[in-house]
């Protein structure tokens, strides 16, 4: 299936953190993040990697308050340029197919 966005998605709590991308008509996870004593810079890590390797061009971020707090004080000033949106909201527990209803596609910057 094509990807018609090229903006990942990460949608994380304190349990479990997914990356997903806009294929079709719906967000398809594309890889899980376990969780980590450090779970906060494990995420900020996968992220400023995916930016450096430029798998990542793009992304939002959606996490409860004091874990979205965390990631990004832990991204490269590289990742925090192509963070397009966070969300302080918990997200993680919902499917694939629910959390299209909850992001602005079109703040995403995607005809």
């Amino acid at each position: 299936m094509a990807t018609i966005d090229p903006v990942t998605y990460v949608v994380a709590d304190a349990h479990t953190a997914r990356l997903l991308r806009h294929e079709g008509p719906a967000l398809h996870t594309i890889r899980h993040i376990a969780t980590t004593e450090q779970f906060a810079t494990t995420i900020a890590a996968t992220l400023n990697h995916g930016v450096t390797d430029g798998t990542i061009s793009r992304f939002v971020l959606a996490a409860p308050g004091h874990l979205l707090h965390a990631i990004r004080a832990d991204l490269t000033a590289a990742a925090q340029d192509r963070l397009i949106l966070a969300v302080s909201k918990e997200l993680a527990q919902l499917p694939d197919h629910e959390l299209i209803d909850h992001f602005d596609i079109p703040a995403t910057g995607w005809p």
